[in-house]
């Protein structure tokens, strides 16, 4: 049997009809479900679920969509929080660049504020020999914000650029608000497993401190 997945799920509490649901992902289907009664919704999807493809990361609902990021795939998918039906896939690799591919399972946060989805990402698989997936691996060993309005990936930093060490990026992004004199800064933190800690400008990507990439293998 398929098992619940391992990240969290989410509780919504929808205003509208004064009922709370449950959404939470088993195998590759993610369901809604009464959280009073513990059933399915069935107008929901296919009788209260809808295949996504596999995903670890806990849901996230912006406006009316449900936002998971899938892990076969490397998509962030959005799905119509009442219909099931899916309004957008898009991958998290370049076009043309799957050589290679990296599981979005570390952890993801939302900034409702300015619409914008940031998700953390695995190595490069195939793992260890890099021959196999020529040149930097972009968006590998990432963080990458999502814009939800637009539908795209407006910036992304990768902290191990082709990576031969499983340094894949396993904590999740933190957003915060940081104040520095008379200054509010919209940040988005990420801690890593090379035990970097970097501070991005939510919307730009710009760093807030300098970043130098070292050289390892020629």
């Amino acid at each position: 049997p398929n098992s619940i997945n391992n990240r969290g799920i989410l509780l919504y509490n929808d205003k509208k009809l004064d009922k709370k649901f449950i959404f939470i992902g088993v195998g590759e289907m993610l369901y809604k479900i009464d959280a009073k009664f513990g059933t399915e919704v069935l107008s929901f999807g296919e009788n209260g679920a809808v295949n996504v493809n596999s995903f670890q990361v806990a849901p996230v609902i912006y406006k009316d969509i449900v936002i998971i990021p899938n892990t076969q795939k490397s998509e962030i998918v959005g799905v119509e929080k009442n219909t099931g039906k899916i309004v957008f896939k898009k991958n998290i690799h370049p076009k043309n660049k799957f050589d290679f591919y990296s599981s979005p399972w570390g952890g993801a946060a939302l900034d409702k504020k300015n619409g914008i989805y940031f998700v953390v990402t695995g190595n490069p698989k195939p793992s260890i020999l890099g021959n196999e997936r020529p040149g930097d691996n972009k968006n590998s060993c990432s963080i990458v914000a999502f814009d939800i309005n637009k539908k795209k990936i407006i910036w992304s930093f990768q902290d191990v650029i082709h990576d031969l060490w499983d340094y894949d990026i396993s904590a999740p992004p933190i957003i915060a608000d940081l104040k520095i004199d008379e200054f509010l800064l919209e940040v988005v933190i990420v801690t890593t497993k090379t035990g970097n800690i970097y501070v991005f400008e939510r919307k730009t990507g710009k760093s807030l401190y300098d970043i130098n990439y070292k050289e390892t293998i020629k």
